[in-house]
């Protein structure tokens, strides 16, 4: 995926440490990332709500196999 190193993560995974990524591709499809204008209202919170309860649902079911 292009521009998949923008992202903190890669540092970890440089170092040998585990991380995982959770992405959006945030400027690649909000035009506010990192601007000005990227401020709370422009966030959509519902589907933010259903990744966080989707993650969470995966990692559940990770820890219990």
């Amino acid at each position: 995926m292009p521009a998949i190193d923008f992202s903190d993560h890669c540092n970890y995974w440089a170092e040998g440490y585990p991380a995982l990524m959770i992405t959006d591709t945030s400027f690649l499809r909000n035009p506010h990332y990192h601007q000005t204008s990227d401020t709370p209202d422009t966030l959509d919170y519902r589907r933010l709500a259903e990744v966080v309860r989707l993650v969470h649902a995966g990692l559940l079911e990770s820890a219990n196999r």
